[in-house]
């Protein structure tokens, strides 16, 4: 395992993964710097090739927020927002330095020729819904990888019944705790809903999207969960390409 790290836009990027031949590339918003673990679990659980690239040190409740949310309880951080700023900064600074920086050429979104590699957008809770908001904001990302995503989020299932992604995925990947909605908060016990709403309108739309439900409620085994994630998408885009 390499660790590379590079300071780009005041954030640390942490690379995992060889970087002497052509293989996918997934991008992780992490909370916690967790992206070491998330590598550890990818490989005890026989995950193809790829390189993982750990994106730390983000405004969490900011720039992984499409638009600007009142908290939902006391102690709560409000939701400010700020999505498309940072999406701005992670196509035009990030993605390219980091790629410039590694020996493999890789996929663009114009080009389809597998033989290149291919580009995951992935993330946990709020980091799992930016990862889905973006593939209707972008289309540099040829996979979409959501663990637990926060589609409790106001609106959101609503700008999906009216927007379009800027590009058909080569996979979609949801999951969630099968005790995640069994809370009292009438804003986050709707996350199952609309998360299986979600799956089956991306199923019917013909996308190649998968949903599992998990064991446990929305902290556990986290790391393991986005490896898993991982795990499937990487299979499912190279059964595609084949």
């Amino acid at each position: 395992m390499s660790g590379k790290s590079l300071n780009i836009a005041g954030k640390k990027i942490n690379i995992f993964g060889e970087e002497n031949a052509p293989a996918p590339i997934v991008y992780l918003h992490t909370f916690e710097h967790e992206g070491s673990v998330v590598w550890e679990q990818c490989q005890k659980i026989g995950t193809k090739k790829f390189i993982l690239v750990e994106i730390g040190g983000v405004d969490w409740n900011a720039d992984m927020s499409p638009w600007p949310v009142e908290k939902l309880f006391a102690g709560d951080i409000p939701c400010s927002g700020k999505a498309a700023q940072w999406l701005q900064v992670l196509i035009s600074k990030i993605i390219p330095e980091v790629e410039s920086s590694l020996a493999v050429v890789q996929q663009s979104a114009a080009d389809q020729n597998p033989a290149k590699s291919k580009r995951f957008i992935a993330g946990y809770s709020l980091a799992g819904l930016f990862a889905l908001w973006a593939a209707y904001n972008t289309d540099i990302f040829d996979g979409i990888i959501s663990g637990s995503g926060s589609f409790w989020f106001p609106g959101f299932i609503e700008y999906v019944r009216k927007t379009e992604m800027k590009r058909t995925p080569c996979s979609i990947y949801l999951s969630l705790g099968d005790r995640e909605s069994h809370v009292k908060n009438e804003t986050l016990n709707k996350v199952a809903e609309n998360t299986l709403w979600l799956y089956n309108n991306y199923r019917e739309k013909g996308y190649n999207a998968f949903f599992e439900f998990n064991t446990g409620n929305h902290y556990m085994q986290t790391q393991r969960r986005m490896a898993k994630g991982i795990r499937w998408s990487l299979s499912a885009s190279q059964q595609i390409t084949q």
